[in-house]
């Protein structure tokens, strides 16, 4: 879902309010999914800013009137695609 949105551009998500839904949605999911990973296995693998994962869930989740939508498209387009990358190349193979 979030890649769908990221491909309609940066205009359309920021004209768009169901789709900053979506993409809020979508982080939200995201940090629940970190959040629950046992901090012993996050501390393995400390490539990725777990912390701040679960704090941008926090953000979309309890003060979604403050978020910013820019800041939103920032995190779609420059640490989801990271995330998705160190998973795939580092994550998933150690398991």
């Amino acid at each position: 879902m979030i890649a769908q949105i990221v491909a309609q551009g940066e205009r359309h998500f920021l004209d768009d309010v169901h789709a900053q839904w979506a993409a809020e949605m979508g982080l939200i999911r995201i940090g629940e999914a970190v959040a629950k990973i046992p901090a012993p296995v996050r501390e393995r693998f400390a490539g990725q800013p777990w912390r701040q994962i679960i704090d941008m869930r926090n953000l979309a989740a309890h003060q979604y009137d403050d978020l910013d939508p820019h800041r939103v498209w920032r995190t779609l387009t420059r640490d989801v695609p990271r995330l998705r990358a160190y998973l795939a190349d580092i994550v998933l193979p150690a398991l």
